[in-house]
């Protein structure tokens, strides 16, 4: 099976509207809600001659299976086209008789996509009909109304194709065209641009995510490495076969991320050389490769001291209609019916030539004040592009800023803060640009005032790519983890340690000096001189990688072992690496650990190791997160099998393997089932500390629909609990299959991990209070913070006449007040 994903953020206009259309330039900025588009070749629908379904799973079991497929009678192979949305049916599609025709219309689909109850079961799939009923009108005008929600991804479906066709050797273009199978895949879309809850439209820019999402995710299919350019005008391609009219900023921003400069190409000159193409005059590799008339495309780089409001007036606005009254308006010759100062339509069209020309220089000067961080010159240029658009609707009768909007830009411009309306107006959203130094403070004034005046601030940021055409949404994810972990770090959360009390002994009978605190790990062949550790946090971003060379030199200077964050931005970007490998860097004599997720294959566990030279692997599960991320996984059914494969490859190399959860917990099931794979180290990853579904919660703004799992999971101590009740789980400490237990997640005093080492873990990892005093405090006083633990452990255990981690196991008394049992 092949499966790739590809992800395509939204945008928002920040000036330039409607003269874009012409030629002129504009300015669009990428936002942090994204389409995902999931192509892969599973579960495909077979239907024999006979109108019996199967589902082409069922033959790739085994060799006998496959053999029973060729048996078939004139089988007849169809892809799906699904939505997460549930008010899109699926769409199946097939090929034609050479392999390279893409059928939706044919009488034996439409009964499928009317039909089918269910497209993960063949079973569903009805028979053969017969002709001639008053139904048969009703699928028609169905199927119609699915080709029309799909157009944009069945456009990049066909263009993809075309293109994978002119490439001779690309992966899954299988040549032989008499296969019945060729080239058939399902295609599934999933998008937050909108709220899934309410069904809100933000106007966001969907069609054009989608085709961007729809491009790139075929092209990693086909095997097909393109430019970003090329990206983008394979996209464009796609979407004017659809909407002709439409200028293409919103691909590409979609394409490129970021803040985007952008000028369109000329759209008669397009639509020649794509006929051209359909005669068989040229192809689609001689069309990206020749230069555009008058297209552009140019990343700003605009630094991190300027911020985005973005507010929705709470109006779903038609950027195509509102562009067409203006056009219809142009071209027409009744200027009375818009404005009766207006007598000709030579004057009409010469003021809105006046426009296109002022709106050129307007948005140059956005650019630069942009660039440059001016808010004064944002100011003035935003004021200059609202007066144009005020103009504009006066004189085309067309309104462009509604009484909503014009309150959202006074609420902005009271504060000081440069604001106009994005895109065609009409309703839709309005923005702001502040300070970054001031944006906490007058974000939270505005958008109370915003609230209070009807109009929803949507909380977005620009969402940024890497010069490679990757998305450094990983690395704007990143830095919106450390961010948010740091805002939302909460000293007083209830952790479950707060349950859990000593039992004093008024006779410790022994001496400080006495208590040993080194334990050993991982088979008894390494040793710790104190059970603590500093637990996975960041990397994959400048501001992860600075955190990690201060946690660095922090550990070497403490003696404590340490985990990376997770490695998967750097084995997607190798450019990435060495915001992991600095810490190797400024600690080389340290026990490191490596960070992977579950989903990761064996060899890029083996590569995420040798980036960091690392002394042990941390395999991260991390399904809760996944799913409220809005562009997180969504299939964990190889992780099992993934962390097995693993292991095995590593133990080879004698690299131990810990897994690891991010924040839920485990049970004493959940390590049972990792046991039976052969792993021999479990972090819990307990509920109380960083929490993940929180963040990405923040991350997707307000409204996310996925608050109720703030409070999923396992407390530390519930799943250390848990575990040491199951008898199954192997604890001897002189064998080497024992089960070594590791606590982690809400440990914020010396207290918690004493507590957590009675409860049987061997160390106890700490993030968030850690990284809370570094960025806040500094490096100095981490390695206080931390010197002083490990006396205050000592101390602790003194306190209770334990001389070691054993006897205090052994010989200390708990009380556990609200103790959880798991059914």
């Amino acid at each position: 099976m092949t499966n790739e994903q590809a992800l395509a953020p939204g945008k928002l206009y920040i000036a330039g509207e409607y003269a874009v259309v012409d030629g002129c330039a504009a300015i669009v900025a990428a936002v942090n809600r994204y389409v995902k588009v999931t192509v892969d070749d599973d579960n495909l629908l077979i239907r024999d001659s006979h109108g019996k379904t199967y589902n082409s799973c069922d033959f790739n079991k085994n060799e006998a299976e496959k053999t029973n497929l060729k048996k078939l009678d004139f089988p007849t192979f169809y892809g799906k086209i699904t939505s997460e949305s549930k008010n899109y049916k699926p769409l199946y599609w097939k090929r034609g008789i050479f392999g390279k025709e893409f059928i939706l219309d044919e009488k034996d689909a439409e009964d499928i996509n009317v039909s089918a109850k269910d497209s993960t079961d063949a079973c569903d799939l009805p028979a053969e009909k017969s002709p001639a009923t008053s139904d048969e009108q009703n699928q028609d005008s169905q199927i119609k109304k699915l080709k029309k929600i799909y157009s944009y991804v069945f456009s990049a479906m066909q263009v993809v194709d075309n293109f994978a066709h002119e490439t001779k050797e690309v992966k899954n273009v299988l040549l032989d065209e008499g296969n019945p199978a060729i080239n058939l895949y399902n295609l599934r879309i999933e998008s937050d641009l909108d709220d899934k809850k309410t069904g809100k439209k933000y106007g966001l820019g969907s069609s054009a995510a989608v085709t961007v999402a729809a491009v790139r995710a075929l092209c990693k299919w086909y095997g097909l490495t393109l430019t970003t350019p090329e990206l983008c005008k394979l996209a464009i391609i796609a979407s004017s076969l659809v909407k002709k009219s439409g200028s293409g900023g919103d691909v590409a921003a979609s394409t490129y991320g970021g803040w985007v400069m952008y000028r369109a190409y000329n759209r008669e000159w397009l639509e020649a050389e794509v006929e051209m193409i359909e005669s068989g005059d040229s192809s689609l590799h001689k069309l990206l490769r020749k230069k555009w008339p008058r297209f552009e495309v140019k990343r700003l780089k605009v630094g991190a001291g300027l911020r985005l409001l973005v507010g929705w007036t709470g109006s779903p606005a038609s950027s195509a209609e509102l562009v067409g009254s203006v056009k219809a308006g142009v071209e027409s010759g009744d200027l009375t019916a818009h404005n009766p100062a207006k007598t000709s339509a030579k004057t009409y069209v010469k003021t809105y030539e006046d426009f296109c020309v002022q709106s050129e220089k307007c948005v140059q000067k956005i650019a630069n004040a942009l660039e440059n961080g001016n808010i004064d010159a944002l100011l003035s240029g935003f004021a200059q592009n609202r007066a144009l658009l005020k103009d504009l609707g006066e004189i085309t009768g067309t309104l462009i800023e509604t009484p909503k909007l014009t309150r959202l830009i006074e609420v902005a411009d009271n504060a000081g803060l440069p604001a106009k309306t994005s895109g065609a107006g009409g309703g839709d959203c309005g923005i702001a640009i502040a300070r970054a130094e001031d944006f906490d403070a007058v974000s939270a004034r505005i958008e109370e005032e915003w609230q209070n005046n009807g109009i929803e601030a949507l909380g977005l940021k620009v969402a940024e790519f890497d010069e490679s055409g990757d998305l450094s949404l990983i690395e704007q994810r990143k830095d919106d983890h450390i961010e948010i972990a740091y805002r939302q770090y909460n000293a007083q959360a209830e952790s479950g340690f707060e349950h859990v009390r000593f039992i004093p002994n008024a006779l410790p009978q022994l001496s400080l000096n006495d208590v040993d605190t080194s334990v050993k790990v991982f088979d008894e062949t390494t040793k710790w001189d104190t059970p603590l550790y500093i637990n996975a946090m960041t990397g994959g971003s400048k501001k992860g990688e600075n955190i990690n060379e201060s946690l660095a030199r922090v550990a070497a200077k403490t003696g404590l072992a340490m985990a990376s964050g997770s490695l998967s931005a750097a084995l997607k970007n190798p450019r990435l690496a060495e915001t992991f490998s600095v810490i190797r860097r400024f600690n080389p004599r340290g026990f490191v650990m490596a960070n992977v997720s579950a989903g990761a294959s064996a060899e890029q566990a083996i590569k995420a190791v040798e980036i960091l030279q690392a002394n042990a692997l941390q395999i991260h599960l991390n399904a809760a997160q996944e799913l409220v991320m809005s562009e997180g996984d969504r299939d964990f059914s190889a992780w099992l099998n993934n962390i097995e494969v693993i292991v095995s490859a590593l133990d080879s190399m004698k690299v131990p393997v810990v897994v690891k959860e991010t924040g839920c917990g485990m049970s004493a099931r959940d390590v049972l089932r990792l046991q039976n794979v052969g792993v021999r180290a479990v972090d819990v990853g307990g509920r109380g500390g960083t929490n993940f579904v929180a963040i990405e919660n923040a991350r997707r703004g307000r409204e996310s629909g996925y608050e109720f799992l703030d409070s999923w999971g396992l407390t530390t101590v519930e799943s250390l609990i848990d575990i040491a009740q199951c008898d199954e789980i192997l604890r001897e400490p002189r064998d080497s299959a024992q089960m070594q237990v590791f606590a982690s997640g809400g440990v914020r005093t010396p207290l918690d991990v004493v507590r957590s080492l009675r409860l049987g873990a061997s160390a106890a990892g700490v993030a968030g209070e850690f990284l809370h005093t570094l960025i806040s405090e500094g490096e100095d006083a981490l390695v206080e913070q931390i010197e002083s633990w490990k006396a205050q452990i000592r101390v602790i255990m003194a306190l209770l006449g334990c001389k070691n981690i054993e006897d205090l196991r052994e010989n200390s008394r708990i009380l556990i007040e609200a103790k959880s049992c798991a059914l």
